[in-house]
């Protein structure tokens, strides 16, 4: 995976120890928290640490938006080892300008361009806005099945989706 990503308004780069106060901030809203399934709410300075210094998160990038922290966005391999999962979260105060699908449609590119490998990713049930961004880049459903959410303590239908490398490609020609 590329270590920068820039797209017409966004910086994609690793995250770094600096970031921490910002995603703990970010993270840490309700109104966020509660669609990220690996999440622990409350949210804390530690936790964040923790995950930037995961070596998962090498294979993730904060989003940058005129220098100011907004989200994060990654790829990282499912539990059970056989396919790359992209997953993303943006700030609240960064809804509802197109950001992520932005940000996500560079990522499915720039992993396309180095691998044939499957994509999946997928939505709690009711977050519209994560279903409208994985629609509009192509994905597809492919099972309802349910998910433990940490945020909630509980497990919550999700849809699980996938993108293949001719879909890409047939999608975005």
């Amino acid at each position: 995976m590329t270590d920068v990503i820039e797209t017409k308004r966004l910086k994609l780069r690793r995250y770094k120890a600096s970031d921490a106060a910002d995603i703990t901030r970010l993270i840490g809203d309700w109104d966020v928290v509660k669609w990220l399934t690996a999440v622990p709410y409350p949210y804390t300075l530690s936790d964040a640490k923790e995950f930037i210094g995961d070596p998962m998160s090498k294979e993730t990038f904060g989003l940058i938006l005129d220098g100011r922290f907004a989200g994060g966005i990654g790829l990282h391999t499912v539990s059970d080892g056989d396919h790359l999962e992209l997953g993303y979260w943006l700030g609240k105060p960064y809804w509802g300008q197109g950001l992520m699908t932005e940000a996500a449609q560079a990522v499915v590119a720039d992993h396309f361009a180095q691998s044939d490998d499957n994509l999946t990713s997928g939505y709690l049930v009711g977050n519209q806005p994560s279903q409208n961004v994985l629609s509009k880049l192509g994905f597809v459903n492919t099972e309802l099945l349910a998910r433990y959410c940490r945020s909630q303590a509980k497990e919550l239908p999700l849809q699980r989706m996938q993108m293949t490398k001719d879909r890409w490609r047939h999608h975005h020609e």
